[in-house]
């Protein structure tokens, strides 16, 4: 049995458990989580079972689960999921054939649409019946869950991608491996896995490679290249390269086909560089071969980079250590999970200077936001905290709404109390592309307008997000004095890189920001730095790489 055969069960019986009236959350996440790291485990859990490994020692797994997998190994099926299966109603079963709906939202389509079948769901869609009736947010719901997984989220392929490696180097006895692709470049959404492989023998690499989490089916292969099809849902690459070609290999693996037609223009193909016999055991010696200066993965989109690099004016791109605090973050005042002091001494202990505390503000109830009366406690008690704490400073702060008619969802008076904000739309998704542009320019008007948060709220894999003319709010930041964040978190990062790369061409500085609602979610600073990366950003251009008086200064408008 594959590890995608038993993930699947999993996440089949946290979702009919979710369903039931007295569930318990964290049992129903505890499986949904099981089942997640099961699709990227490269052991056979099969074999495990088999050979009785304490499966307690894999994260996230405890006797319960254990369990589980033991039975659903040994006997094909799950005792548990079957019974609940039985009991609920038979549209409620034929949902569980599809882990990722969720049964609340999908009975509530059903029942305002009169329907009782997946197939019923999946024609209301196509027919626009679901995003007429029951919104936006519920179509992509259900058109998400319904299609076949065929990419995933950068940060998630962050730990398929560590699990693959270990499975070449280790049971498939790889010499050297090393990752290319979009990964290598760190695009948002991930389609497939390339990796480079130096072997003594890649056909056993190949044969070998088919046992990854228990089975992985070969989709093609060839003398020096196969490719294969994971249970995560993507494409897994693996091509034959060799020590005195490795720099070669890799950056023909790794660039766009833009940026590879670009780089041809200078290098010639990569075909006659291969055969000219030319050496390049690395990539530094392929470029300055040809007088160009190392380019940056990140950067290798074909935009200018190749014509930068010849003329030896490529960015020195931002990185996570330039950081110096954080913009956007929550506490328990709103959403989030952690009080503004553990909150600060987490950010302390990474080496911030400063941390801005961003709670929602009071229209967005849903997220706790914060009524006036309770943002200027907060305002008093962030000024006590501060004369008595020492190395980091907290700055007064809010998330605003920015709401339909452009203003602001505090009082100026309030506001100005605030030693800067962040204002966002978290309302109104529907409106056209002009009165979403005009909304935003209006609330840029607003003097008290620092940071335009997570710019057209998308999130990636599930909403595209509202139009907007981005060219148009950027000269509008340009002449008031705003400013924009890319916003870390891995299902949004938005800014995306080209609109990151406008702001940052007209001079328009941007916030590399978590949006950390716990104190866990500081790391993910390193998904938005990709980010700016990609964008060709340096350190100037980035607001929290300055020190706070400097920033202090420019929040002064």
């Amino acid at each position: 049995m594959s590890n995608a055969e038993v993930a699947d069960k999993l996440a089949s019986f946290g979702q009919l458990l979710s369903s039931q009236p007295e569930k318990n959350p964290y049992k129903v996440r505890a499986y949904q989580k099981a089942a997640a790291l099961i699709r990227v485990l490269p052991a056979s859990l099969d074999e495990m079972v088999r050979q009785e490994v304490d499966l307690t020692g894999l994260p996230g797994v405890g006797e319960a689960i254990a369990d589980a997998i033991r039975e659903i190994v040994l006997t094909g099926s799950l005792g548990r999921l079957e019974s609940l299966r039985a009991q609920s109603s038979p549209e409620l079963a034929r949902i569980s054939d599809y882990p990722r709906l969720d049964p609340k939202r999908v009975l509530r389509v059903y029942k305002k649409l009169n329907i009782a079948s997946i197939e019923g769901l999946r024609d209301a869609l196509d027919a626009g019946l679901i995003e007429q009736q029951l919104g936006m947010r519920m179509a992509q719901h259900v058109r998400q869950a319904l299609m076949p997984v065929e990419a995933m989220l950068l940060y998630k392929a962050d730990a398929l991608r560590a699990s693959v490696e270990e499975f070449l180097v280790g049971p498939c006895d790889a010499r050297r491996v090393e990752v290319a692709g979009g990964y290598r470049r760190r695009t948002e959404v991930v389609d497939e896995l390339t990796f480079l492989v130096e072997a003594e023998d890649f056909a056993a690499v190949v044969r070998t490679m088919q046992s990854y989490g228990g089975e992985t089916p070969l989709v093609r292969a060839g003398k020096s290249s196969a490719a294969f099809g994971l249970s995560a849902g993507i494409v897994l690459r693996l091509r034959q390269a060799y020590p005195t070609n490795w720099g070669l290999s890799l950056i023909a693996c790794t660039g766009s086909m833009s940026h590879l037609r670009k780089l041809s223009a200078v290098t010639g193909s990569i075909a006659k560089l291969r055969a000219s016999g030319d050496a390049f055991p690395d990539e530094e010696s392929l470029y300055a071969q040809f007088g160009l200066g190392f380019i940056a993965p990140e950067l290798r989109e074909g935009l200018d980079e190749v014509r930068r690099a010849q003329m030896g004016t490529l960015p020195a791109l931002v990185s996570v250590d330039d950081i110096r605090g954080e913009l956007h973050a929550h506490s328990l005042s709103s959403d989030g999970s952690n009080s503004i002091e553990q909150m600060a001494a987490t950010a302390q202990m990474r080496g911030y200077e400063y941390l801005g505390i961003t709670d929602h503000s009071q229209s967005l109830k849903i997220a706790g936001g914060v009524s006036p009366d309770d943002l200027w406690k907060q305002v008093r008690y962030i000024d006590r905290l501060n004369e008595r704490l020492s190395g980091i400073r907290i700055l007064k702060s809010s998330e605003v709404d920015i709401l339909q008619d452009g203003s602001l969802d505090y009082p100026d008076d309030l506001l100005k109390e605030l030693d800067y904000t962040v204002c966002s739309i978290h309302s109104r998704f529907g409106l056209g592309k002009e009165e979403q542009t005009e909304r935003i320019m209006r609330a840029m008007d607003n003097r008290y307008f620092n940071i335009l948060g997570h710019a057209t709220g998308r999130l990636l894999l599930k909403r595209p997000g509202y139009e907007i003319d981005v060219a148009r709010v950027v000269m509008q930041a340009r002449q008031n004095g705003c400013f924009f964040e890319i916003n870390s978190s891995p299902d949004r990062l938005d800014l995306s890189a080209e609109n990151a790369r406008m702001a940052g061409e007209a001079g328009v500085k941007i916030a590399v920001s978590t949006d950390a609602h716990s104190v866990r979610e500081f790391g993910l600073v390193r998904y938005g730095i990709d980010q700016a990366r990609r964008a060709g950003l340096e350190k100037s251009s980035v607001l929290n790489c300055l020190p706070l008086e400097h920033l202090s200064s420019l929040f002064r408008r």
